[in-house]
């Protein structure tokens, strides 16, 4: 594996981890969660587009799915959340 690719696993890793500690820091608030979704996807969504466009494989549709994918995990928490 290329280093190029262990660098962006250890970067992706990093915002799942420090995602998943954020939420579980912020129990008490609903709202503060899902701003850490919403701040957890950005990141999710940037790293992506910078994997992408580094690796030069880039494309449209692949910026759709991220987006795509991205509000679908808003949408979701969101839901859980208030509901």
């Amino acid at each position: 594996m290329k280093l190029f690719a262990v660098a962006h696993l250890v970067a992706l890793a990093s915002i799942f981890i420090v995602s998943v500690a954020a939420f579980l820091r912020f129990s008490d608030s609903p709202l503060l969660q899902l701003y850490t979704v919403i701040a957890s996807v950005l990141a999710y969504v940037g790293w992506g587009i910078t994997y992408h466009f580094l690796d030069k494989h880039l494309t449209l549709s692949i910026i759709v799915e991220y987006l795509l994918v991205g509000a679908l995990v808003i949408l979701l928490f969101f839901w859980t959340l208030f509901s």
